[in-house]
């Protein structure tokens, strides 16, 4: 159980109040609950000065790496995207192999920032459709293939939404033939809870088919497994797995895709909403645009 944090601004801002100094700051959640460490690295990535996607990350627990994880928070970037990780394992290797910087979020690919909390059960089925694409796969982490997942179908859609559909209509497709192979799991992934941006837009896509190894989140005892929250702070719109601070918070109602930007210096979120049957998702009426009051 991963968690995630993004953040979009008008204009380059820095995150380091909701990444290290708040009450459930990022940092903070990494070592919260004690039976729920999130020890397995951390990563945070935003968009340099020409646009261009920026990570600094490491395998370490970020609660022993504060140090460096407090300096990477500092960068100031219109778009900031952080995820601190417990290592999801469907391949059944030594946890040795899994640790280390390959395997650490956030993933980047060209323009694309790419974070990801939940397990994708079937990566050896998924990577055996990537072709080309499974050339740019680094590490044995599930995230990075269905990072290239994404990235294939978007090459080919040319819609985020459009891509995140495909990844999940294929998943579902291709457990018709693998369930077999799988039997001690329920789905082709537990949730797919994502955050993409290519520095213009932040997109929150909240899902999952099955629970989880938590029954809550790690800081919000409140908040149900794997439904992510977000909130308006100023000039700034703010998406994580669970509440960063005890301010007002809109939780996702998942399935559900939130797009995030600014439209003349003013942030406009659109929220989509889907219903779910094993074989995907399908729009559940039109976008509509929160209300941020």
């Amino acid at each position: 159980m991963c968690r995630l944090f993004g953040q979009i601004s008008p204009r380059a801002e820095s995150a380091e109040d909701f990444l290290v100094e708040s009450e459930f700051s990022l940092l903070k959640q990494s070592n919260f609950k004690k039976d729920n460490l999130q020890k397995d690295g951390w990563g945070i990535a935003y968009f340099g000065n020409k646009g261009e996607p920026v990570v600094s990350k490491s395998p370490k627990p970020a609660f022993k790496d504060a140090k460096a994880f407090e300096a990477a928070a500092r960068p100031e970037s219109k778009v900031v995207i952080g995820h601190i990780r417990a290592a999801s394992n469907p391949r059944k290797l030594p946890k040795t192999r899994l640790i280390n910087m390959d395997n650490t979020q956030p993933f980047i690919d060209g323009r694309w920032i790419f974070a990801h909390n939940g397990t994708l059960q079937i990566p050896q089925e998924v990577t055996a459709t990537l072709g080309a694409y499974a050339k740019k796969l680094r590490s044995l982490n599930d995230s990075e293939v269905y990072f290239q997942q994404f990235v294939k179908h978007y090459d080919k859609v040319k819609d985020v939404e459009k891509a995140l559909l495909a990844c999940v209509a294929q998943d579902w497709e291709l457990w018709k033939d693998c369930q077999k192979d799988h039997p001690g799991k329920k789905a082709p992934y537990t949730g797919l809870n994502t955050l993409i941006s290519d520095g213009k837009v932040l997109y929150a896509f909240c899902h999952a088919a099955s629970r989880g190894l938590a029954e809550c989140g790690v800081c919000n005892p409140s908040t149900p497994w794997g439904t992510m929250s977000f909130t308006v702070r100023g000039d700034r719109v703010i998406v994580a797995s669970e509440n960063a601070d005890k301010g007002s918070w809109t939780l996702f109602q998942p399935p559900e895709l939130v797009r995030a930007e600014f439209k003349g210096g003013r942030p406009l979120v659109t929220r989509t909403l889907f219903d779910f049957a094993p074989g995907g998702l399908t729009p559940k009426g039109s976008p509509m645009e929160a209300s941020l009051s």
